[in-house]
């Protein structure tokens, strides 16, 4: 399979600048993408990978591999994990709140709604002094919001309520997550 970088930058405008119309396109079958996790979340978290192990090891006082491969290595886990994570809690839920499940939206919106926290994530690797920037990546929480209301099917008084405690379980995961993985980090050092 061949990785198209471009597509994948477009497509990262997209559902930053434009989630509604990004979400209505998906929900018309335009774009339609089966396979967002292998052409789009995995590439750009070798991205990401990538910028976090050479900024390390760039800053590093000595040619040291093993911090800058576990800082990166973190990174991946700490995405990889919060998809599994999430996409098991969105289509979980779903059915709680009287939906029907479906796996292959709760992977859409997963994928797509990390895409914030992934480019900050990729910015603040390559530049750690700007870790404020990490606020940026809750905007992942408004495309969640904007993707579930457009292709999840609802009773209408439901909708909000599933999207609010979907959107606190998910931003619990991470944060939890986020420290644990940082503390196990620190610990092997």
């Amino acid at each position: 399979m061949k990785i198209n970088f471009k597509k994948i930058f477009i497509k990262v405008k997209e559902v930053i600048f434009e989630p509604l119309m990004f979400w209505e396109k998906q929900k018309q079958g335009k774009n339609l993408d089966k396979q967002s996790f292998i052409s789009y979340f995995l590439p750009l978290l070798a991205v990401i990978f990538l910028a976090v192990f050479a900024s390390e090891l760039i800053r590093g006082s000595r040619f040291y591999l093993t911090f800058p491969l576990m800082k990166a290595g973190r990174e991946v886990v700490l995405f990889l994990l919060q998809y599994v994570i999430s996409v098991f809690l969105t289509n979980e839920l779903i059915k709680a709140f009287g939906g029907k499940k479906n796996i292959f939206i709760a992977r859409k919106l997963v994928v797509y709604s990390l895409t914030p926290f992934l480019v900050v994530s990729l910015i603040t690797g390559m530049f750690p002094f700007l870790y404020v920037m990490d606020v940026l990546g809750l905007y992942g929480f408004f495309i969640f919001w904007m993707g579930a209301k457009t292709l999840l099917e609802f009773p209408e008084r439901k909708q909000t309520s599933y999207i609010l405690v979907t959107i606190l379980a998910n931003f619990f995961v991470f944060s939890f997550l986020s420290i644990f993985l940082s503390k196990l980090l620190t610990a092997f050092l």
